[in-house]
């Protein structure tokens, strides 16, 4: 398996969590998978959820709407975000509001990717997301955490997927 690292955490102090995996990939191709368009719209929905739309402008400045059909119940998440920082191939950051289905007030968040080059074919990838506002997510900010944990997860072990 070419994933040789795989850290996942909460950090309750600063109220984020953090993902890493080691890829043996170069740097350059793993940044271009989850940033550009064409690619881009594997990676953010979770596993057996249905795109119903995918809007990304990956640039400083750029915005982000996503929609998604979520598997286990149906329920529609609307996001809508800006890129932050974008600085090819070493980081990604945007900043996102999600509405969790109908009546509910969306949850923000800030959502920073870094990409390290370990070696010439060799990248680790470090996702930090911390919860701005947990809006009226059913269990706050600490399950938004848990959440980002899940759906960041899959996203990274999709990616190791795709690359191979």
């Amino acid at each position: 398996m070419n994933q040789k690292r795989k850290k996942e955490s909460k950090d309750a102090e600063r109220d984020a969590v953090t993902l890493t995996r080691d890829y043996d990939f170069p740097r350059e191709a793993v940044f271009r998978m989850l940033t550009d368009r064409k690619t881009a719209s594997k990676f953010f929905s979770p596993e057996g959820g249905q795109k119903l739309v995918f809007e990304w402008d990956p640039r400083p400045g750029g915005t982000i709407r996503i929609h998604d059909r979520h598997p286990d119940d149906g329920t529609i998440f609307m996001t809508y975000g800006t890129i932050v920082e974008f600085l090819a191939p070493e980081l990604l950051s945007f900043r996102s509001t999600t509405t969790p289905g109908e009546g509910n007030a969306p949850f923000e968040a800030l959502q920073t990717v870094r990409f390290e080059q370990l070696s010439p074919k060799r990248t680790r990838v470090t996702v930090l997301v911390k919860v701005l506002s947990p809006g009226s997510f059913p269990g706050g900010a600490e399950s938004l955490e848990e959440g980002f944990l899940g759906g960041w997860g899959q996203t990274l072990d999709l990616l190791q997927r795709e690359l191979r």
